[in-house]
Formats: C-alpha cells, structure tokens, sequence
C-alpha cells in the first residue's frame, strides 16, 4: 500500500531514495502517486529509461514528452530525464497502413524532431518504427549539442539535394571530443545532400577509437561513397552489419575485432577471404553465406558458436521476405554440415523448417550437444497443421542429449502471397488449439522436465513464454493487444516546421 503524505515526510528523503531503488520497478509507478516527495524522487527513474514496443504506448510516451513543463505536474521537463529510450514497431508495414495509421506515425516523427533536442541527459537512442525521422534529428543526436549521446540507431530520411552558397555543414562529433559506441543507419536514399555525407565521414572519423557497432543498409553505400576513402580503420568495432562491397574501404582491411557479423543480403558474388573475421563468434545470414564463411579446409576456423538463419528471432519481426518451403534441403542441409567446421562449439542457432520432426532433430544432436538457445520457426501451407501436443511431447528424450540447453522457442509461421518462389510471411500465433491451452503445454513441459535439468524458458507460441522458477513453470511475456490511439486535440493543429527543412 503507497505510503501516505504524513507517513513519508517524518522519514530522511535519503532512506526514501533507498526505498525507491528497492523497489520493483513495477511498484514504482503506484509509489510516484503516493504524494509529492516521492513523486519527485521517482519520476526521474521512471523516465531514465524507455522501452516499448507497442506503437499506442510510443504515440502516447512520446505525446506526453513533447509536453511543455508548464503542463505537467510540478513544472517538470521529462524529456530532460531521459537517458535511454528505445522503440521498436516491427508489426508496421507501410504497403498496408492505412492513412490514419500513417498520420498518426507522422506525428511521432514531428514530435520527436522537437523534443530529441531537450533529451539533455541521453546517451543512448533508438527508434525503429517504420518512422523515417527527419535529418534534424539525426542532426541534433550526431552533432554533439547531447553531449553524452554515444548510441544512434534509427530509420532517418536523409534528404537529397545539391550544395547551396552558405549552406554551412552541421557541427560535428569531432569537435566535441567525443565518439560513438554505436551508429546504425537505416536510409533508403541512394543519393544523399552532400552535409549529410560530410556529417557522417566527421562522426566516423571522431568515433575511431571508440565505435563497436556500426550498419549499414543494403543500397545505401552508394549514397556515402565519399564517407569512406579518408576513414581509418576502427580498432574496437566489435559488431558489423554492412554491404559485401563495403569490405574492400580500407576501413575494414582489418576485421579481426569482430566478432558478431550480419548479412542481410546474401553475398553470393563475393569472395570471403580465409583472413576475413578470424575471430568472428556470432553470424545472422543466408545457409549459403554460413557455407562461406565455414569451409571444410581451411587453415584457420572461425569460432563461430551462434547462429540466425534467414533472419529469424523470435517474436521479431512478425514480417519478413524469404524463399518458400525452406527446410533440411540443399542450402539449409549445407549449412548444417558447415557447423561442423566451426572453431567453437554451437551454443546458440535459430532457423526455420517446413517439419518438425524427431528424425530431423536427431541428425542435428551431434552439433546441438553444447546447445544453450534453439529458436525453431516452423513454416506450414494454409491448411496444414503445425504441431500439437502428441508432436511437441515426442521431442522431449531429445533433451537428453542437449544437456545444457537452457531456452527452446517454437513459433510458425504462414506463408500469405508467393511470387516467384519468395513467399512474404508473418509469424502466426501457432496452431489454434495447442497455442491457446496452457494445459497442453504444461504436459509437454513436465515431459521435459523428466528429460532435462538445464531448461529454464520455453515457449510453444509467438503469444506468450514460460518460465521455470523454484515453484516451478509460470507462463509469462504474453502479447499485449495495440490499444485504438486518441488523439489528445493536438495533432491536427501540428504542421510540419523546420524539421522538414534541408
């Protein structure tokens, strides 16, 4: 129960602080309404850090941040609280919205043109919503006026366009004395104004010693082709997400700091030399790409011990493009025997079949023995039936021989429109009946229960987990259904300002 006014004011306000950091942060929101003095020493916590997923609880997070101080209780700007905030809507598909969904999106790109430039205590941002936010924002978190950013990672619009007189470019990191950890830039211009280019060629050459992740889209190299030729190496990048052609910049003559690598486009047409990523540990790709970097005779192995294939992680993204009916066959069987010719035992793989079978899994036991994370993604016909509980049952003496799994995952997925031979797909909530009765599941896990020890998170559905803990399996993470959007009266009297400028 909150504690009253007169029960918080006789206590120090520094045991009140110990009590707030005590807390659950799931209490806290109840503590802040308790009365003032809590209120003050909460909130700050509350807004240090922003996590969400669901674009009704983004549109109205980032309404309430745009707010003037003088609207919100106790004068406060919140935006000034934030430190780190991360949004993700990896359910939007732009083909598909509909114009209030794109209106409202577009409100959240405006709102955050203008509130980014008072987050004064960020270090960290991340938006990727299928919202391309204006250059000013990437602008404002890349120029060193947020001096403590050192993570960018957004979907941004970076205009086109030709040099203008006095159009003066925007201040850089390199001024400020300070680099980024992070940069992902996800633009779909093949041509980009030239302040942009000089702009990110400043910040790369500011970050040199301090970067360790850095992507960049497919498509997008040609429009920063002057970004690179006076780029240094970088001595601590440790995660690369970049076109194939990008290896030849002299920026990535070395790679041997790299350890997680992704392939979003398969590079069947590039050579991967044996010295490239000698000490790479974890790949997202193409089973062909897997075939590159893992062959049979090699002088050196690459210690590679995990594994996405074909870009699937569960729950995300529910909407992808990949070829049909994928499975133990051709790419995907080399693949799997590539695996063999790592330096380092398999401790995590995710991939997707078109059965799940006991006979399948038993071909992989030889590489799953140090096994501590299988993600499944079963793909069936409109039609078909998946799984249920007599199949899901029937893996369970498999455990026996993966004795340090820890997570097992299984979703499916439905193929929805097939054009030459690429179906797009989205990840189905599993078959109706198994998926909506916790009563199966929980026979299935106490079968696995019997096989194993180790297993302490596993899931039958994109809709919700289960997790052991010392009373043991509790069904948690279940998917939160997107509220209907309000609009506060605001939205129709906002016009796009000068952030759409440039």
């Amino acid at each position: 129960m909150p504690l009253t006014t007169s029960g918080s004011v006789s206590f120090p306000v520094e045991l009140l602080q110990l009590v707030c950091e005590a807390a659950d942060h799931s209490t806290l929101y109840s503590i802040a309404l308790s009365d003032r003095t809590f209120n003050e020493l909460v909130t700050p916590t509350l807004y240090s850090t922003i996590d969400l997923q669901l674009f009704s609880a983004i549109y109205a997070c980032v309404r309430t941040l745009a707010l003037h101080p003088s609207k919100i209780s106790f004068n406060r700007d919140l935006a000034s609280l934030v430190k780190t905030i991360s949004l993700h809507d990896t359910t939007y598909d732009v083909a598909k919205a509909s114009t209030l969904e794109r209106k409202h999106r577009d409100v959240v790109r405006r709102r955050l043109a203008h509130v980014v430039p008072r987050m004064r205590g960020l270090v960290s941002f991340t938006c990727r919503t299928g919202i391309y936010l204006t250059a000013q924002t990437f602008a404002t978190l890349a120029s060193g006026t947020l001096p403590f950013v050192h993570s960018i990672d957004i979907d941004v619009d970076l205009p086109r366009g030709a040099p203008e007189d006095g159009d003066e470019v925007v201040t850089p990191f390199a001024l400020t004395g300070r680099g980024l950890k992070t940069l992902k830039l996800n633009t779909s211009r093949s041509v980009v104004f030239y302040k942009y280019e000089a702009l990110i060629r400043s910040l790369l050459e500011a970050s040199r010693d301090t970067l360790q992740s850095f992507s960049l889209p497919y498509g997008a190299e040609s429009a920063l082709r002057s970004t690179w030729p006076s780029t240094p190496s970088f001595p601590t990048l440790r995660a690369l997400h970049v076109p194939a052609n990008f290896l030849f910049q002299p920026a990535f003559r070395d790679t041997s700091s790299i350890r997680v690598l992704e392939i979003t486009r398969s590079w069947t047409h590039t050579r991967i030399a044996p010295t490239l990523f000698p000490n790479l540990e974890e790949v997202a790709c193409s089973p062909h790409d897997l075939v590159l970097l893992l062959p049979e005779r090699a002088q050196h192995r690459r210690p590679i011990r995990s594994v996405t294939l074909d870009g699937v992680q569960y729950g995300n993204p529910r909407f992808y493009t990949m070829p049909d009916r994928l499975g133990a066959q051709g790419w995907h069987s080399l693949a799997f025997r590539a695996l063999r010719f790592s330096g380092a035992r398999l401790a995590r793989i995710s991939f997707v079949v078109p059965g799940l079978t006991v006979s399948f899994l038993e071909t992989l036991l030889p590489i799953f023995e140090e096994l501590e994370y299988l993600y499944i993604l079963l793909q069936v016909r409109t039609g078909e039936r998946g799984y249920g509980l007599d199949e899901i049952s029937a893996l369970a003496p498999l455990l026996n021989r993966m004795p340090r799994l820890q997570t097992l995952l299984l979703s499916y997925k439905l193929p929805i429109v097939r054009v030459n031979g690429v179906a797009e797909t989205h990840v189905d909530r599993g078959p109706p009946d198994f998926a909506r009765s916790e009563d199966d599941q929980r026979h299935a896990l106490a079968a696995y229960d019997r096989h194993s020890s180790s297993l302490r998170r596993a899931a039958f559905t994109s809709d919700f987990q289960w997790e052991k803990r010392e009373d043991g399996w509790h069904s948690c993470g279940h998917v939160v259904a997107e509220r209907e959007i309000v609009s506060d009266g605001e939205d129709d009297d906002e016009h796009e300002g000068e952030e759409n400028r440039g």
